[in-house]
């Protein structure tokens, strides 16, 4: 029970350093870019990959200019991703499998 307390005290302490968090999320954001570019050489569903390139570069312009609405922005933005991801997922996903 300690050993959990204290991983859970360092865990909120690492959360509650904001260019911790800010790194991990580039880092994230870099990840999912890497991804849509790869994903989006093949020929099939290039449309939704090229979205959430967008998304994501959308996100690092957010990011890096510290600007509240156009982290808003993307906030509304992810959400719509989101949801668009859920719409392709149901709706393709007899061809995927």
């Amino acid at each position: 029970m300690l050993c959990a307390s204290s991983a859970w005290a360092h865990i909120s302490a690492w959360f509650r350093d904001y260019d911790r968090v800010q790194s991990l999320a580039v880092i994230l954001l870099y990840i999912q870019i890497a991804c849509a570019l790869i994903g989006s050489l093949g020929a099939c569903y290039t449309g939704v990959l090229l979205i959430n390139l967008a998304v994501a570069l959308f996100a690092l312009v957010a990011i890096e200019s510290s600007s509240q609405s156009l982290g808003r922005t993307y906030a509304v933005l992810l959400a719509s991703a989101l949801a668009l991801d859920i719409a392709w997922f149901i709706l393709f996903s007899s061809e995927i499998w």
